[in-house]
């Protein structure tokens, strides 16, 4: 278990447990319930309130309820979107690392683009595929090559070693493991009626 799913299973138990305790101490007001419970549960009068206006009135009269419930307000506000953010996907926040000498970054399915597009240019493809997978020290890139009719696979294998070279070098410092397939199309068959 990563730390990061112990942290929000233990708030999810923890929100758990105050809501179940306030759904039981609230179950307890009901006289149907009340009459049941043990004489030690700590169940509210009938007709009773969380927080009545008297009460109400009294927190506000000192000096500490106002800050405080400005800041718990304030930390929600700010530790909800915090944690959304990182709930959201890795594939599409994490930049994929330096491109060039001028350090530019690019995002994985930009690259995936740009790898196909350049595989596209290679003389004797008719079109490509990719999916590039990232690890935490490794990436794995899958490029599947449809070749045009006349063309053989080892016709374009130069062409694609030069992808992959590059693909390497924008992927830096992990390691690359690359699986290319080659498909060749044949001319089709004339059909006689």
């Amino acid at each position: 278990m990563t730390s990061r799913s112990g942290v929000n299973r233990t708030f999810i138990a923890l929100a758990g447990i105050v809501l179940l305790g306030a759904g039981l101490w609230l179950l307890g007001a009901s006289r149907a319930v009340a009459d049941h419970l043990p004489a030690w549960w700590p169940a509210p009068a009938p007709g009773a309130v969380l927080l009545d206006r008297d009460g109400l009135a009294s927190l506000r009269g000192t000096g500490w309820w106002a800050p405080a419930v400005m800041a718990a307000g304030a930390v929600l506000t700010l530790l909800c979107p915090a944690w959304a953010m990182t709930r959201a996907p890795a594939r599409a926040l994490r930049p994929t690392g330096p491109l060039s000498p001028s350090r530019t970054e690019l995002g994985l399915t930009a690259l995936e683009d740009a790898v196909c597009e350049e595989a596209r240019r290679i003389e004797g493809v008719e079109r490509a595929r990719c999916r590039i997978a990232l690890r935490r020290t490794s990436a794995h890139v899958a490029l599947r090559v449809w070749t045009l009719p006349g063309y053989a696979p080892k016709d374009v294998l130069d062409g694609l070693g030069t992808v992959s070279t590059t693909v390497e070098h924008a992927l830096r410092p992990r390691g690359l493991h690359t699986r290319t397939r080659v498909s060749a199309r044949r001319h089709a068959a004339p059909h006689v009626r």
